[in-house]
């Protein structure tokens, strides 16, 4: 896929990282950026970038990446959308009103609501047989839209809102251990823990966040699905087997590559099967990148994909996390 890549920020990069690591799967044409020092930054690599959209767009190209954060964005995506462009939505939809939702929701492309694709998810939803008739999700570690992602296909909510919503927002301490730098022990973390239980008739989901999860090194992400035959776990599978209780881990399996180099992915299993590879292994992708990629390669093979209007139907239900 040759792609036009519209942000510079820390979104555009896993796609400037993949380009590097899976040049046949990816190659990034032009960069637009609304900074004259980004696309500089972006010159000395190598990569041709343009301060006009337009001449970004001249550059021959299969699809334009949005990644361009929320100014502007829906200015952007309606443009791309009347040129009948294939876009990839990496920035969410989460803050556009419903008009301009709605005036979106025809729009060719796909959404990168890509955590179904992380090495975990896909290991759960591939899992997901194994607990009979799914009617429980608790969630923890994910923004609004990407938990209601993962809800939607784990609960099979398709489009539907909730019946019923009960809501807790818990203001709280805890020890400081990180910020966007890295690891930070400084002092103490004022916080807000936001709990969302969501009814859909039979189906419960529980969505719980908190305001610095992504940068402390105590939270993590959570998950616990709950069927009929068992219950998920991000470490196990707890089920009965022959007649008695048995807790199969998930093991993800990592090697090094490069001798005492990077570690890298190859395969996930849960007991004796093998429920997610890793298909650009032994490349140093982490699992973001894995799960991008994955998307990229469905989209290229036709594979299904979660399209713009699946993107926007997770925003609908996000906004009410």
């Amino acid at each position: 896929m040759k792609a036009v890549l519209c942000g510079t920020g820390w979104r555009a990069m896993f796609y400037l990282r993949i380009s590097r690591m899976v040049p046949e799967l990816l190659s990034i044409v032009s960069v637009y950026t609304r900074r004259e020092e980004r696309a500089e930054m972006m010159k000395k690599e190598g990569v041709a970038s343009f301060l006009d959209i337009n001449k970004a767009l001249a550059v021959p190209h299969d699809a334009v990446i949005v990644a361009s954060g929320k100014e502007g964005f829906f200015q952007i995506m309606k443009m791309l959308d009347e040129m009948n462009e294939f876009v990839i939505a990496e920035t969410s939809f989460l803050s556009l009103p419903e008009n301009e939702l709605c005036g979106l929701s025809g729009m060719k492309g796909a959404v990168a609501e890509q955590y179904r694709y992380t090495p975990l998810f896909s290991s759960m939803i591939a899992s997901l047989d194994m607990l009979g008739d799914v009617d429980q999700l608790y969630l923890s570690g994910l923004h609004n839209h990407h938990s209601a992602s993962i809800a939607r296909i784990v609960l099979d909510l398709g489009a539907a809102m909730p019946d019923e919503i009960s809501s807790v927002d818990f203001p709280s301490r805890i020890l400081k251990t990180g910020g966007r730098n890295g690891l930070d022990v400084s002092g103490t973390d004022e916080y807000t823990r936001k709990l969302r239980i969501l009814r859909f008739g039979k189906k419960l989901f529980i969505h719980d966040f908190s305001s610095n999860q992504y940068h402390s090194y105590l939270f993590g992400k959570k998950a616990e699905i709950r069927g009929s035959l068992g219950i998920m776990t991000e470490h196990d599978v707890n089920m009965v087997a022959d007649g008695y209780p048995v807790s199969l881990p998930f093991s993800f399996h990592r090697d090094y590559v490069t001798g005492n180099g990077s570690l890298t992915l190859s395969h996930v299993t849960v007991g004796r099967h093998t429920v997610f590879v890793n298909p650009f292994y032994p490349r140093l992708l982490n699992d973001d990148e894995i799960a991008i990629a994955i998307l990229i390669k469905r989209i290229e093979n036709g594979e299904d994909y979660p399209s713009i209007l699946s993107g926007i139907e997770d925003a609908r239900l996000g906004r009410l996390l």
